[in-house]
């Protein structure tokens, strides 16, 4: 006991010596080597100062963190007595880049990777980014098939230690694919095998005369294809024994030669599913759709093994693994297959989180998710929520993470990180027509209402012919996450200027409201109901019986009247479309009705349907066709009462003929000869028409396109674009149905009626520029009646179907 009592304090007495020998106290800094850095900047990179009792391990992070600086190419520390030293030698700093000789990378990108490199202006100069910088695009113009390609960095130093690069490119000369032959093909023909080739690493669709240029890496990819094609016709041990690629001398050209074995076909005899998959092991055996004696292929093997380990994923077992292991019979040509399956363990979600949102608040983002915090993980669920956001317009970009939380064995959280987009807009127009004179609009919408997810529009329109407001709001989860309210104010003051002595005016009021209700995320349907008034008055009077082409039997409509309508509004919406901006598959389809309530002055109902459907022509989903129709019928429940003029269908901006003008295709009104000459219209057949149409109870029209890639943009770019042949066809009708028991919807579809249709063909270009889609068309009638207007170009401002 006596010995440990004083051996302690003798340890800890000759400790803390040797740590005294170890410190001291620094009482000045000095450096050495200083050229473009200032000793207080330095000074803030150090771990110490004047004044500091210091040992060699805060000499040492302090070299450390000079060095972390990027500044210094060589650091050494010297001591004289209680002064350190520090002997530096600085990089030198860039005062200039030139750049010459690319023709192929644009300046502007060619500048952003050496940002990203920290190769600019002002920067230290990095030998190591440098050659890393050289490497790239030496490598770039390689996969391009540019031969005898070089970049050279010229480094030009001057006083103050400043150095000016200048970055000299030899782009090369590209290598064409003279001949391609291939040697030890037996069942499949050398065209059959060249129909895999696609050694251009960009071949525009537009040029059919393009010669394929050689690129190594483009050739290593055609054999992996090359090699994909055999196995999937059964082909198990197929080879490529050689290739070889001979470069013509002084020539721009090369031969490739190709050696294969195809070897014989082998046929699945059987498979086995191995591992614990209890209680999966049934629902994951019929997965495995394979006839018996049905020839090997891989890609089929590889989508079912994908599928297998996309069920496991919407059970929680992310890190589920698959090996497919082949049991072969050389003599039979047969092998049996084993999907040796080990699903690991089941994940659960922990929590949710969502960052990038700035404005819109987090339980709007919460209520689109249908993954639940404490169940298994359901990728199924997890990415329909990231669909869901997307839907919502409010965000530009969304990204799912999967974080697994290193404190628990098998839980994760799931980060939906989302990139907010504005979602308000405000324009103001002004135009002039002749006869609606000078015309001021105004819009203003705003998506995403303080972040709630509510939203608000409104639009005026003011000119000679009409004054028009429209308030409408939304919201998406009124009651629940299924049940939404939608609300609609509208005012309208418009005259109809039928001839030179009767004009009528109609101020029209009322509100919308419905409740929609999800089905689910692809099926939704609204019920509501509506209140419209309409004053009508004939400031003349004098009522010509014959106008919009019809006979009145009650020609009072057209006299001062005042109508109240009480409707009962309904639709339903299917919508699986990708993407919500210039989808590329998918359809949406909309049905809505309305049908006038006891107590309404009129008896009437009125249904629409819209429907498009996208089909992708190729696997990169760049060639599409559209068909697209809207059709509409209305009709009064009473025999003795007419359709109401003012709830006729017209054609639009977005659902229009094109290149016939809108508003002008459907019946007209006429007025008598004896007006010809003071006619300020559209003389037809010695009679006086409207420019404009005054609509009909029936609407048929269809419209065909067929998109195809924007030529001569980069690829980048072409996203924001699309161009398209289109065939338009249909018209307006005013159709009296009797309502007896003998009549049928058919009559719409008489060969006279079917005779007078308008249809135009044309070109179509639509951009997705920052203010929303615009969309440029010409088109060119195909047919059309007496009673036209033609406006081969037209442009507008939304969405494109």
């Amino acid at each position: 006991m006596l010995i440990k009592k004083i051996f302690i304090p003798c340890l800890i007495f000759f400790s803390t010596a040797v740590y005294a020998e170890n410190t001291w106290l620094v009482k000045d800094i000095q450096f050495q080597g200083l050229i473009n850095l200032s000793k207080n900047e330095v000074l803030n990179n150090i771990f110490f100062h004047v004044g500091s009792k210091i040992s060699e391990v805060d000499i040492k992070k302090s070299i450390q963190s000079l060095f972390q600086t990027g500044k210094f190419e060589n650091i050494e520390v010297m001591y004289s007595k209680k002064t350190i030293i520090f002997k530096v030698e600085e990089k030198p700093i860039i005062s200039n880049i030139i750049i010459s000789g690319n023709s192929i990378i644009n300046e502007s990108i060619l500048n952003q990777y050496l940002m990203k490199l920290n190769i600019q202006k002002g920067a230290p100069f990095d030998s190591y980014a440098v050659n890393v910088l050289s490497k790239t695009l030496e490598d770039f113009y390689k996969n391009l098939g540019k031969y005898k390609s070089n970049v050279k960095i010229l480094k030009l130093f001057s006083e103050h230690n400043i150095i000016n690069l200048k970055i000299i490119i030899n782009e090369g000369v590209s290598i064409k694919i003279n001949t391609i032959k291939i040697f030890g093909n037996k069942d499949f023909s050398k065209e059959k095998i060249m129909s895999l080739f696609k050694l251009s690493n960009y071949n525009p669709w537009w040029n059919f005369s393009h010669q394929y240029t050689y690129s190594s890496k483009n050739l290593d990819q055609f054999l992996e294809d090359l090699n994909n094609f055999y196995l999937n016709q059964g082909y198990f041990y197929f080879n490529i024994n050689d290739k070889k690629v001979d470069f013509v001398k002084n020539k721009n050209y090369v031969n490739i030669f190709i050696n294969i074995s195809e070897g014989k076909k082998y046929r699945i005899s059987n498979f086995f599913i191995n591992g614990n998959l209890f209680p999966y092991q049934k629902i994951i055996k019929n997965f495995v759709k394979l006839e018996n004696y049905e020839l090997y292929n891989k890609e089929k093997i590889n989508f079912i093994v994908n599928k297998i380990t996309r069920f496991l994923s919407e059970k929680g077992y992310i890190d589920s693994k698959i090996v497919v292991v082949p049991d072969i019979d050389h003599e039979k040509k047969t092998i049996v297959l084993n999907f040796n399956i080990d699903i690991d363990k089941r994940y659960y979600v922990k929590k949710i989180k969502f960052i990038g949102n700035q404005l819109t608040e987090d339980k709007v983002l919460r209520r689109e998710i249908k993954q639940i915090e404490g169940e298994y993980f359901n990728i199924k669920l997890v990415e329909l929520g990231k669909r869901l956001l997307e839907k919502t317009k409010y965000f530009s970009d969304v990204q799912i993470i999967k974080d697994i939380d290193p404190h628990e064995s098998n839980q994760l959280n799931i980060i939906y990180r989302v990139k907010e987009e504005p979602t308000g807009s405000i324009n103001f127009g002004l135009g002039y027509g002749k006869d609606s004179g000078i015309s001021f609009n105004a819009s203003f919408a705003q998506e995403n209402i303080l972040g709630s997810g509510n939203s608000l529009k409104a639009s005026a329109i003011k000119n000679d012919y009409q004054k028009y407001i429209d308030l409408s709001m939304s919201y998406p989860y009124f009651i629940s996450n299924n049940i939404d309210l939608n609300t609609r104010f509208f005012y309208n003051n418009f005259k109809y200027n039928f001839n030179s002595i009767s004009n009528l005016l109609k101020n029209t009021y009322g509100f919308e409201g419905n409740l929609g209700f999800f089905i689910n995320h692809r099926n939704k349907v609204h019920f509501g109901f509506g209140y419209t008034h309409n004053g009508i008055e004939n400031k003349e009077k004098m009522v010509d019986t014959t106008l919009f082409n019809q006979k009145f039997s009650e020609p009072e409509l057209l006299k001062n009247n005042l109508v109240n309508d009480f409707t009962l509004n309904y639709s339903w919406i299917y919508d699986n479309l990708e993407y919500l901006y210039f989808p590329i598959s998918g359809n949406q389809t909309y049905i809505s009705g309305k049908n006038t309530v006891p107590g309404s002055d009129n008896n009437f109902y009125k249904i629409i349907l819209d429907s498009e459907h996208y089909i992708p022509l190729n696997k990169e989903k760049s060639f599409i066709f559209l068909s697209h129709i809207h059709a509409g019928i209305g009709n009064s429940f009473n025999k003795f009462k007419k359709f109401p003029f003012y709830e006729n269908f017209y054609t639009s901006s977005t659902n229009n003929i094109r290149g016939f003008r809108t508003n002008t295709i459907g019946p007209k009104t006429v007025y008598d000869s004896t007006d010809l000459d003071k006619c300020i219209k559209y003389k037809n057949n010695n009679t006086c028409e409207s420019f404009d149409s005054f609509g009909g109870n029936a609407i048929f029209i269809t419209n065909l396109e067929f998109s195809v890639p924007l030529p001569f943009i980069e690829d980048k770019y072409a996203k924001f674009f699309r161009t398209s042949l289109f065939l338009d066809a249909g018209n307006i009708w005013n159709i009296e149905f009797n309502n007896s028991k003998t009549n049928n919807f058919l009559k719409l579809f008489e060969p006279n009626i079917l005779n007078n249709l308008y249809s135009s063909a044309g070109l179509s270009l639509q951009w997705f520029s920052p203010i929303g889609p615009l969309v440029f068309s010409y088109a060119v009638p195909i047919q059309k009646n007496n009673d036209y207007q033609l406006e081969p170009f037209q442009f507008y401002l939304g969405k494109n179907w």
